[in-house]
């Protein structure tokens, strides 16, 4: 997929700072007992939602590296990686920022990926919304709390949908893929994924979600409440939405403000969790 041409990642080394045109912002957070370092270069002065995605997943991948590493210092492993499809049947929130650049990204694979993903995700929206209209604990669907939300996510995971971009097995958008997906891994083997196992995975708490961080800089952003979609109707949704995801504000705005949600997230967790 292309590179961001507003706002990139650097790897902190002295090479990569040198000779950049733009701004550079650095922060740090908290993960697993491990400091992260991360910069992001600022090449534009503004951005568009979609333009924190690419930074924000390399940052996911570094939160979620950290407590892996931490797991394997233990003496366990982390099964989760690409072909283990366990929990590609879950129901799978994106923030609204995944979502305008998931749909960038749709938009330049090659037609026929794209007509047959595009074919899954109807399929799968059209199952979804049959099952609605018969479901009575989705009645008051914005209604919050953590009872509502698992009664909900037990519910979609009765409905056995598969993940519409999971092809033979294999995830076909895994570098792309949503944050939620990153973000859950088990410390156990496959085997206890499976849906007639009798132990459950053990599932790793994550101590910065960058998904969540993400949602709430789209809130700070356009003074919405937080939202999340599923993934079956993210490019629906996307195009329904085309208006927001044009808009633009201060590049370094958005940078500094999703730097400072992530280290309150990061210092909270610490207290939580000394």
């Amino acid at each position: 997929m292309s590179e961001n041409k507003n706002l990139s990642v650097l790897d902190n080394q002295p090479e990569s700072l040198s000779n950049l045109q733009g701004q550079v912002i650095s922060f740090s957070i908290q993960a697993a007992g491990k400091d992260i370092p991360f910069a992001i270069n600022i090449m534009n002065d503004e951005a568009t939602l979609s333009d924190i995605v690419q930074p924000a997943r390399k940052l996911s991948n570094e939160v979620v590296l950290a407590h892996q590493e931490q797991i394997e210092l233990k003496g366990q492993k982390v099964p989760c990686k690409k072909g283990c499809c366990s929990c590609c049947s879950s129901l799978i929130p994106m923030s609204v920022p995944e979502v305008f650049r998931l749909l960038e990204d749709f938009l330049e694979m090659p037609n026929e990926k794209s007509n047959s993903l595009l074919r899954n995700c109807i399929q799968s929206a059209q199952q979804i919304l049959n099952k609605t209209r018969q479901n009575e604990c989705l009645k008051n669907f914005a209604e919050k709390g953590k009872d509502k939300t698992n009664q909900i996510s037990d519910w979609y995971g009765e409905l056995g949908i598969v993940c519409p971009f999971l092809t033979d097995g294999i995830c076909s958008i895994y570098e792309e893929r949503p944050l939620a997906c990153r973000e859950h891994i088990v410390s156990d083997t496959s085997t206890s994924c499976k849906k007639n196992s009798k132990s459950k995975p053990k599932v790793v708490p994550m101590q910065v979600s960058v998904l969540e961080a993400l949602g709430q800089l789209t809130s700070e952003l356009e003074g919405t409440d937080v939202e999340a979609i599923m993934l079956p109707f993210s490019l629906a949704w996307a195009q329904d939405n085309h208006k927001r995801a044009q808009r633009k504000w201060p590049a370094e705005e958005m940078v500094q403000r999703f730097a400072k949600i992530l280290q309150y997230k990061s210092q909270n967790s610490k207290k939580d969790n000394p």
